[in-house]
């Protein structure tokens, strides 16, 4: 199956010289976690922004006195994009994305046209095989959870996030979960306060901003007994990028991530020869 039978076709561009607060809308509106920037001048694809480009660079010191309405696509995009034909396989397809460590690749046509978008939750739709529905999460979830606590600041989770490679922290006190803060809540929270503190306050006051104030309270988990197919279909239902893992006590045992699923569907079919 070629990847054009796959990808989503209505795709949602940016211009380079808009601003991230007119990315950050487009994302909101379309309920997407990236967008393809193209050049205003005749639309090739220029870069790639995502809500993980957005809080790391938003709020590091580089960018902390500059204004929103100045901050433009092309100066905290990817430019150098990772793309793929629309010929090309399903399984090719993955094994690029599992192999990259990305989220997301543009589809273009044999002209280099971008005409597609496939991401993660593209190949966590089709999770009917049997061996998905008996393989429990504690088989692939990530056991070394990175955790913050509500009262630390959010400057701080942001780097726990750089460091560590990773998309959302499992904020936790006295050992039990009080909810997840992800890069899309930090990106949305330091563009709200860029709008809303004037410029000469935005230095000091961002560094009083704590994790309690922009976590995600209402969260779902799952344990580890609960299959891969079940928990693919919880992250598309509900939007969910990842998931904590927890016993019935409401204690951390675990994180389980879209890439988690991936990599296992990939390494599943590799070793069956699918691949």
């Amino acid at each position: 199956m070629t990847i054009e039978k796959v990808m989503a076709k209505d795709i949602i561009t940016i211009h380079k010289d808009q601003t991230v607060s007119d990315a950050l809308k487009l994302m909101s509106k379309h309920k997407i976690s990236r967008l393809v920037a193209i050049s205003p001048k005749n639309g090739e694809l220029v870069g790639i922004i995502t809500e993980k480009d957005m809080a790391i660079k938003i709020a590091s010191a580089k960018y902390e006195n500059v204004p929103l309405s100045h901050m433009r696509i092309s100066t905290i995009m990817t430019p150098d994009v990772i793309t793929a034909k629309t010929s090309d396989s399903k399984v090719k397809v993955l094994k690029t994305m599992v192999d990259k460590h990305i989220g997301g690749i543009p589809i273009l046509d044999d002209e280099d046209n971008v005409v597609g978008m496939v991401t993660k939750t593209d190949f966590l739709n089709d999770m009917d095989a049997e061996q998905y529905k008996e393989t429990p999460i504690k088989e692939i979830m990530t056991n070394r959870v990175v955790t913050v606590g509500p009262d630390e600041r959010l400057v701080h989770a942001r780097r726990l996030m750089i460091d560590n490679d990773i998309s959302r922290l499992v904020v936790v006190s006295s050992g039990l979960i009080m909810g997840v803060i992800t890069s899309k809540d930090v990106a949305r929270t330091v563009i709200d306060f860029k709008k809303r503190v004037p410029e000469k306050y935005q230095h000091s006051q961002i560094r009083n901003l704590f994790v309690q104030e922009v976590m995600s309270q209402t969260i779902e988990t799952t344990t580890k007994d609960a299959t891969i197919a079940d928990v693919a279909e919880i992250m598309v239902t509900n939007e969910f990028s990842g998931m904590p893992v927890s016993d019935d006590k409401n204690k951390v045992q675990g994180i389980v991530s879209k890439t988690d699923i991936l990599k296992y569907v990939y390494d599943h079919n590799r070793k069956r020869g699918n691949y």
